[in-house]
């Protein structure tokens, strides 16, 4: 198992959330601050199996992928994959 760890833009965090929702993941927002991204922003959680993390990679770079002035494209979020030792439902 593994959790994906990632950082976007307060105005993406919606759309990434709505995306994962419809492909049947779930996650946890947290609103955060910091100099990752340098203006509001917000940290998803999301717990899947080591073969669901491509897709949920890919699910996030396609909902924060945007053009710069210049028409160069540049990810707009950092990823973490993190190794899940366990899980345990409360």
């Amino acid at each position: 198992m593994k959790l994906v760890v990632t950082i976007v833009r307060d105005q993406d965090a919606g759309r990434v959330l709505d995306a994962l929702i419809a492909r049947e993941y779930r996650a946890t927002r947290i609103n955060t601050a910091g100099g990752f991204l340098k203006r509001g922003n917000a940290t998803l959680l999301v717990g899947v199996q080591d073969d669901q993390v491509d897709e949920v990679i890919e699910i996030i770079q396609e909902v924060c992928h945007r053009a710069d002035g210049a028409g160069k494209s540049n990810g707009a979020g950092v990823l973490f994959v993190l190794p899940v030792a366990a899980s345990f439902r409360a």
